[in-house]
């Protein structure tokens, strides 16, 4: 149907504005995040999945914090009498035509030492001690490890210690040895295989 004719059509200006507002407050006001919802089921389904926890790793993980020592702070004074076990450079790995021994080896990893503020590197070595004799007189195995790495630490050699200034930092005892890793100044003392690693 035509519009008729003399009459003004309406101008709808106002309206498309008010409209435009309508959608720009619309726009405006974030919406609200429905929440999932979760049932009493798959509450229990949850619930009900295993945790897998290795028992195994945790007891060694805690037998390594126990056996770990602050090397810069001492323990005891005790120096008990003992020695390295000898080793070949590549102890029987591959065959050997040189049969000379060192007694430990510089490691070649790096060990985040807290308290450092000088040069330190880590050495593995086995250790042989009367264990049995001083775990009578009373000591605990931690004491045996740091006397023995103080009597090490001790032994001169000339003007020098032998093999450095020695701190203890962790082991364990395997076979009646102690398998140690300890911390020496000394870059490249000559009874220890390989030298300190310079990071």
């Amino acid at each position: 149907m035509a519009w008729p004719k003399g009459v003004p059509r309406k101008k709808k200006t106002e309206d498309t504005t008010v409209a435009e507002v309508k959608v720009e407050a619309k726009e405006e006001t974030p919406k609200k995040e429905r929440k999932p919802r979760v049932t009493k089921a798959s509450k229990q389904r949850e619930d009900d999945k295993p945790t897998y926890v290795d028992e195994d790793a945790i007891e060694k993980r805690r037998i390594l914090d126990e056996n770990t020592l602050d090397p810069f702070t001492s323990i005891t004074v005790e120096k008990f009498e003992c020695q390295f076990v000898e080793l070949t450079q590549w102890m029987g790995i591959i065959s050997e035509v040189n049969t000379e021994t060192k007694g430990g080896r510089y490691s070649g990893s790096h060990y985040p030492v807290k308290g450092c503020n000088q040069n330190v590197w880590p050495v593995l070595a086995y250790i042989t001690t009367d264990l049995d004799k001083y775990r009578q007189a009373g000591y605990d195995d931690k004491i045996i490890y740091a006397g023995c790495i103080n009597y090490l630490a001790s032994i001169p050699a000339g003007k020098k210690k032998k093999y450095g200034n020695l701190m203890p930092y962790t082991f364990s005892i395997k076979d009646q040895r102690i398998i140690a890793t300890f911390i020496t100044d000394d870059r490249k003392n000559k009874h220890f295989w390989s030298e300190g690693v310079i990071r």
